[in-house]
């Protein structure tokens, strides 16, 4: 218990934590804006005991949006230190999995809740989908769900800036989670949202959705008078900024943050990695693999992580970042997916230019607390921000190049007489410095309003309020095309290093299905295994299925061939899609009594040990 006595410690610690746990034991609904290392998501430890003491609730279901995270938040923080835990994602950890959400504290991913909430539970989706009469234990799952407190950990990741920046994909997903939140509310149900970095348009978004017929809402803000808190007093919220003294003395140190070439940066790392740790972070796989190559070579301890890595990979990846490099020496590769949940144990950042938010991220995996001489040295010395200079055109893909360049120009101009100036911890802080959060007020980004109107979000509080079937829903994501949470559609590729059939043996990646597919049809050399018959590639697919009560993979070939695929996967139809990848209409052996998942099979020269999958 010395580990739960010390997470408690910890909490009892932080004074915007104890007025959280104030607020919610008068049943409010609650905003926590707070800087990242704060402890946000230890505090679920202490609102489930109130939960249940206060009996606003039975249990408390942990939400964030990566798989990493849920590895992350139940093996090092919840299990061991409460009595009944569980967790619900694609990987199997091991220990108490809850897809049902039947344990009283329960960390789940983002996809897996939204698909429970919107019947169509992970565990039996396959079987929905089938055409089978069944809601997959859909009644069970909502009790659990009614039964509990819901915490939206990291919630800037699916409601934040880029998101509702107006230039995202994503405009439907966002439409079906505000739905979600709504009928939540609309339940009553107590809720906590946990963020660092959310601009104040889309905070006033959800304040609005948690103030339903008189519910009271609170924002409980870690940090004094800045523009963020300026901007949320101006709208009449119930605020609470509470100026966290002992953090601030303990977090105050200087950034130094450093616009700098590719070339020197490389060389600064080269030179220092021997002696400690660094963080490199990427905005594509390709230049982050091509990093890692580089530096590798001079680096003796060096680690990738990457979203093309298999499960297997990213464990061992995570395992050598805590026990080989965080704290130590070495250099860790990433993309962006080190943003949410992974501390670095470093106080040195290399970044490709990026949106300020996730900027913000990236620097909060510095200079943590737990690791001690680490933190000692940012201190003592300061910590470190190199932005490589590049043209945002060439190196920020997957963002708002807008939204990107402004970043830049306000960075840059803060920083022109003081390399100091920009403090990425500190939700506010003393002039002549500056906290991130006013740069995040300055970067326009206005929530669009427009989609509080659409089709899409009315379909979605009425769904969920009705007993319509999920057949309905079905056929709405085949008009919308993509699913709930994002607009792809994603596939399980299962790599040759692979061995067993059960599940928690399987080594697999997660890939966009319809961009593997165009992969595979303008690349000269394929990545997938195929059968081919009269010059016609069709893909191989491995059914995960129940034979005589155990799980066994059989094979079969998707019954279109690539070209057809590519036509069918231009428009994302989901049940049509999800069922290519079932074996729907297939005659399967008489002694199959369901199929529960579905892999392609990758080639084996197409995935290389530590380096992930080349596919991009």
């Amino acid at each position: 218990m010395g580990s739960s006595n010390s997470l408690i410690g910890l909490i009892e610690s932080r004074t915007a934590l104890q007025k959280v746990l104030e607020e919610y034991e008068k049943g409010r609904n609650i905003i926590l804006i707070a800087p990242t290392g704060y402890g946000k998501t230890i505090l679920s430890l202490k609102l489930i005991e109130v939960a249940r003491s206060h009996g606003f609730s039975n249990g408390l279901i942990h939400v964030v949006p990566y798989r990493a995270l849920v590895r992350e938040i139940y093996s090092e923080k919840f299990k061991g230190n409460y009595s009944s835990v569980g967790y619900q994602s694609l990987d199997e950890i091991g220990g108490d999995k809850s897809p049902y959400y039947l344990r009283e504290l329960v960390v789940t991913t983002l996809d897996s809740f939204i698909y429970n909430l919107y019947k169509l539970p992970v565990s039996e989706m396959y079987k929905i989908l089938r055409g089978a009469r069944t809601l997959g234990h859909y009644y069970p799952v909502l009790a659990s769900i009614f039964t509990s407190t819901i915490v939206f950990d990291e919630a800037h990741v699916y409601l934040g800036s880029e998101l509702a920046s107006g230039e995202s994909n994503e405009f439907e997903t966002l439409s079906f989670m505000l739905g979600a939140l709504n009928f939540l509310v609309r339940m009553n149900q107590p809720l906590v949202i946990e963020t660092a970095t959310m601009h104040t348009s889309i905070v006033a978004e959800i304040v609005d959705k948690l103030r339903y017929e008189g519910k009271d809402s609170v924002i409980v803000y870690v940090g004094g008078e800045n523009a963020q808190i300026k901007n949320l007093r101006g709208k009449g919220f119930n605020l609470f900024a509470v100026k966290d003294e002992t953090f601030e003395e303990k977090h105050g140190f200087p950034w130094k943050t450093v616009f700098e070439t590719r070339d020197n940066v490389f060389k600064y790392v080269e030179d220092i990695c021997e002696s400690e740790a660094v963080l490199v972070i990427h905005n594509s796989i390709k230049r982050a693999v091509e990093a890692y190559n580089e530096l590798s070579r001079k680096c003796s301890n060096a680690v990738l992580l990457h979203s093309l890595m298999s499960n297997k990979d990213r464990e061992r990846a995570l395992v050598k970042i805590m026990n080989e490099i965080s704290g130590r020496k070495g250099v860790i590769v990433s993309t962006q997916v080190v943003e949410a949940g992974v501390d670095a144990g470093a106080r040195i950042l290399v970044t490709e230019p990026a949106p300020v938010e996730n900027l913000a991220q990236r620097a909060g995996r510095l200079c943590r607390e737990k690791f001690e001489e680490v933190f000692k040295r940012c201190r003592e010395e300061s910590a470190e921000i190199y932005i490589v200079k590049d043209d945002p055109e060439k190196v920020a893909e997957v963002y708002s190049k807008t939204r990107v360049s402004r970043t830049m120009e306000l960075i840059s101009k803060a920083t022109s007489n003081n390399k100091d100036a920009v403090n990425w911890r500190l939700l506010s802080v003393e002039r002549p410095y500056l906290s991130f959060t006013e740069i995040i007020e300055e970067v326009s980004t206005e929530f669009p309003k427009e989609i509080l109107h659409s089709s899409s979000y009315d379909f979605a509080k009425a769904y969920l309020e009705s007993d319509a079937q999920p057949d309905v829903l079905i056929e709405i994501l085949n008009d919308l095309g993509g699913g709930l949470v994002r607009s792809s559609i994603l596939v399980n590729v299962l790599i040759p290093q692979h061995s067993g059939d059960k599940t928690g043996e399987l080594e697999f990646v997660t890939v966009d299905f319809a961009r593997l597919v165009r992969r595979e049809i303008s690349a000269d050399s394929k990545c997938l295994d195929y059968v081919v018959e009269n010059d016609k590639y069709y893909l191989k697919i491995l059914l995960q299925a129940i034979i005589d009560g155990r799980l066994k993979l059989i094979e079969h070939k998707v019954k279109d061939d690539l070209k057809t695929l590519s036509g069918i996967l231009r428009n994302q139809r989901f049940k049509q899609v999800i069922n290519i990848l079932t074996g729907v209409g297939k005659e399967l052996p008489d002694n199959v009594k369901g199929v529960t998942g579905s892999f392609l099979v990758a080639r084996r020269d197409c995935y290389t040990r530590g380096e992930g999958f080349a596919i991009w």
